[in-house]
């Protein structure tokens, strides 16, 4: 069996590799410890959002029809004279400064098409869904509403 000496030169590419490898493992590590995970959205915001939303239904569900004989809510008796985007803006009236909202409405199972002033959703949405019966027409008043700063 012959022994094989091993020349200076192999010795240093061995350094230069085991060199090598602790820089990437410490760099790898230097970079695993900077990634930024976001928090997750808190389970509060969104039910922030969701009461904001029942408190304008409410409030505007609430509210008597100027004519009580053939209508039973103010906003049923604006969805039954076409009022569509007095019906949104009054809903959207109700929200909090804090939140901003979009209104859609559909009548008798048609389709949803956006009404009132609305804006460009920020961030995380909530949407929340109410059926409005009047003098046989079924509307279906879906609001959907955010944090005014985007998501919170």
């Amino acid at each position: 069996m012959q022994h094989r000496e091993v020349s200076p030169d192999g010795a240093q590419v061995h350094i230069l590799e085991m060199l090598t490898l602790f820089w990437l493992f410490f760099m790898s590590g230097t970079f695993v410890l900077q990634l930024q995970i976001p928090d997750p959205v808190s389970p509060a915001s969104d039910g922030a959002l969701q009461l904001a939303a029942e408190d304008a239904f409410v409030l505007q569900l609430g509210t008597d029809a100027t004519d009580m004989g053939n209508h039973t809510t103010r906003m049923g008796e604006m969805l039954a004279t076409e009022s569509l985007d007095d019906s949104c803006n009054a809903l959207l009236a109700g929200l909090p400064t804090s939140v901003q909202g979009n209104c859609w409405l559909a009548n008798n199972g048609g389709e949803l098409s956006r009404h009132g002033t609305g804006s460009t959703p920020l961030g995380r949405t909530v949407s929340v869904h109410h059926l409005v019966h009047n003098g046989g027409d079924v509307w279906s008043v879906s609001l959907q509403v955010w944090h005014t700063g985007g998501s919170a």
